[in-house]
Parts: C-alpha cells; sequence; structure tokens
C-alpha cells in the first residue's frame, strides 16, 4: 500500500505511525508543513511544504493556503497515494483535504475539535470543511467520537474510534537502577516522594495551578519534589514564568525544570521515577502520556474531564481534581504521600487496562484495517 502522511514531521506520535507503515513494508510519504530536524525515518519518503517568504506576503494566511494547495497537489500527482491520512485538522488535516484526494482520512488529536475551532470563525469553518470532505474520521477516546458526530454533523458512520495505545513492553514498571541515576542527575534525594508533570510547557495544560499546589503540600510533608518537563514546546517564555511563579512561592527549591525534549525510552524512567504524575489540561483526548504513566505504575491525577471516565475512576484508578484548584490537586498529592499502598493498588487495575484496551501492538492494526476497508468500497 501506498500511504500519504500530512502531518507534523517533527511529532512524536507522527514518528510512531509512518515507522510502523514503514516496518510493515508499505511505502510511506510524509508531507509536512514544518521542517523535520531529527534522523529521518528509513524507507520513508518526507516532503515540506513551503511558506510564501515574509517579505513577499501580502495577506500571509490567504496566499499561503494557496501555495501549499498548488504544492500538495503537485505531490499528490507525483506520488499517487493509495490512500491520504491527515494528521491534526486546523493544520495538516485542512491541507489533506485541499488535495481534493480520496479516500481521505482524518485523525483528530484533541485540541484541534475542541479548542481551535473557536478560537475565529475561520478556523470553524476549516475544522467543517476537513471533517466534510473525510472518508473516516478516527478519534482515540468515545468522547471525542460522539463530541464530533454531534457538534460538526458527521455521521455516526464515519467515525472510527480507538486509542492509539503505547508500547507496553517499553512503558512498564522498572528501570529500578536508571530511575535511581535520574534521580542523582536531577539532585533529588532519594527519600523524596516525586510529582511528574508530563505535560507540554504551555498554557493548556494548567502548569501554573501545579505549581500553586507546593506550598499547601511542602507544610505537611516538604520532603517531595515536583519534576515538569518542557516537552516539544518552544515557548520559553512560558517556562520563564512558571519559575518566577516557583520563585514568587518560595517553592524553588522542591522544583525541577526539564528543559529539553525527552525520547520515549527517556520518558519511560521518568514516570517509572515518579509516585505520581498529574495531568490537567483545558481539554483532552485521553493522551498517550496518561497511558504511559499507568503502565509504568505512577497514580494519575488528572482533570475533571468527562474523557477521562473511559478508562478512570476517581479513587480507584486514578484521582480527579479540579484543575484550576491548587488545594483540591495538593490534597490529592498529601493523600498519595500519606497513603503509599495506592501506588500499587492503582497500578494493578491500571496495568490490565493497558494490556487489554491500550496496548499499541494491538491497536495500530486497526488503522490499517480502517484503509483497508475505504480501499475496498472504492474498488
Amino acid at each position: 500500500m501506498r500511504i500519504c502522511f500530512v502531518a507534523d514531521a517533527g511529532s512524536i506520535h507522527t514518528k510512531k505511525w509512518v515507522r510502523y507503515f514503514a516496518e510493515k513494508g508499505h511505502e510511506v510519504h510524509l508531507i509536512s508543513l514544518k521542517p523535520f530536524y531529527s534522523d529521518k525515518i528509513g524507507n520513508v519518503q518526507y516532503h515540506i511544504l513551503r511558506s510564501i517568504p515574509p517579505q513577499i506576503r501580502i495577506i500571509s494566511v490567504i496566499i499561503n493556503t494557496i501555495w501549499f494547495l498548488v504544492q500538495m497537489r503537485r505531490l499528490v500527482r507525483r506520488i499517487k497515494p493509495d490512500i491520504i491520512n491527515g494528521h491534526y485538522i486546523t493544520d495538516c488535516g485542512f491541507i489533506a483535504a485541499l488535495s481534493g484526494f480520496h479516500p481521505l482520512v482524518i485523525s483528530t488529536w484533541g485540541s484541534d475539535v475542541f479548542v481551535d475551532p473557536y478560537k475565529s470563525v475561520i478556523n470553524n469553518h476549516i475544522v467543517k470543511f476537513a471533517l466534510k470532505r473525510a472518508d473516516l474520521v478516527t478519534t482515540m477516546a468515545q468522547y471525542t467520537a460522539d463530541y464530533v458526530h454531534s457538534e460538526f454533523n458527521v455521521p455516526s458512520g464515519k467515525i472510527k474510534m480507538f486509542h492509539w495505545g503505547e508500547n507496553i513492553d517499553l512503558f512498564q514498571k522498572g528501570y529500578v537502577s536508571e530511575a535511581k541515576t535520574l534521580r542523582k542527575t536531577l539532585n533529588i534525594d532519594d527519600s523524596s516522594f516525586i510529582v511528574l508533570s508530563p505535560r507540554t510547557m504551555g498554557v493548556l495544560y494548567g502548569i501554573e495551578f501545579i505549581i500553586e499546589s507546593l506550598p499547601y503540600i511542602i507544610k505537611k510533608h516538604p520532603n517531595v519534589c515536583f519534576v515538569f518537563l518542557k516537552g516539544c514546546s518552544t515557548d520559553s517564555s512560558y517556562e520563564n514564568r512558571l519559575q518566577r511563579i516557583a520563585k514568587r512561592a518560595g517553592v524553588e527549591e522542591y522544583t525541577r525544570f526539564v528543559s529539553r525534549y525527552l525520547d520515549k525510552e527517556e520518558m519511560a524512567i521518568y514516570y517509572n521515577m515518579s509516585d505520581v504524575f498529574i495531568s490537567i489540561p483545558r481539554t483532552d483526548q485521553f493522551a498517550s502520556c496518561i497511558v504511559e504513566g499507568m503502565a509504568c505504575g505512577s497514580i494519575p491525577i488528572v482533570g475533571n474531564l468527562e474523557v477521562y471516565r473511559e478508562y478512570l475512576t476517581d479513587g480507584n484508578n486514578a484521582f480527579f481534581v479540579d484543575r484550576e484548584n491548587p488545594e483540591d490537586i495538593a490534597e490529592k498529592v498529601t493523600y498519595c504521600i500519606e497513603h503509599p499502598e495506592a501506588k500499587e493498588r492503582f497500578y494493578e487495575v491500571n496495568r490490565e487496562i493497558v494490556k487489554k484496551k491500550l496496548d499499541w501492538s494491538n491497536n495500530a492494526p486497526l488503522m490499517y484495517e480502517s484503509y483497508q476497508s475505504l480501499l475496498k468500497v472504492g474498488s
């Protein structure tokens, strides 16, 4: 099969998909709006859509869209794909839809349906246009599937829900010596209780509320350390803002900011080092980082979002909090510190869920099956 992905070449999720299909022997092409800076994946052909130089932009958005469209259609004529899969609707998914090619799969990522459409009228039309053009829309949560159906009038029969899952051979409990070494590298005492914030340092993820919970915690339990990961963010100003919040709150010594990008192997060690991880974005689609933490035995503390209830139950295998209430966050962290037996109890539940429903090796083939079904219909 000749598959053309239109997606962010630098995204770890994009890399997972193109690597999977390339290793299965398919001819894989990746069209991206952004340059690819790290090592390329073997047997994948890369195509970068170029922007109009700033000095000759007149109405930048319109001109760039037309220019992307011209490049995209040229590439499609040359590649002659069997199927196109656009990822993240408001940029690459939209460009994929503009190509006019069918069969077209659009894969939602979360913010592209929950946040972006409400930033502007143009964004709203972009999302509706792409979804209407798609032959199939994939989502990673039933909540997202229901939302896309009701909010954008996408027929239920055109939506397929399956979580992409994670590599549970990589994300598992263990890495004892590696975690111990990481503690030393980060200058964290062996006896410290570690809280990990695995989400990208961005406004969407409410990292400031996590920092603001710290003063309440250290009053009772000063032997705690919060680790914040920058992730794929390039917004250093927000990271600096977070560090200023920590300084004003007098909790600098209880925080560690990791400003570099971490690969999957490193992430598995970070989860194993942690006792708790916190994910409190405004919106979500049951992110991969939650699956990773569940698989590694870290206790999930998550925002009170309906999407999380698909796999998590408050007090059974996770704790739900009001994302904008630092005292609520502190209360749940404090409970975990004072009830260390909860970690193993939650892990037993979460590991079974991950193995049965969130295993990449079982779920990735569902995308291939989706492609095949579309090709059979079109033949």
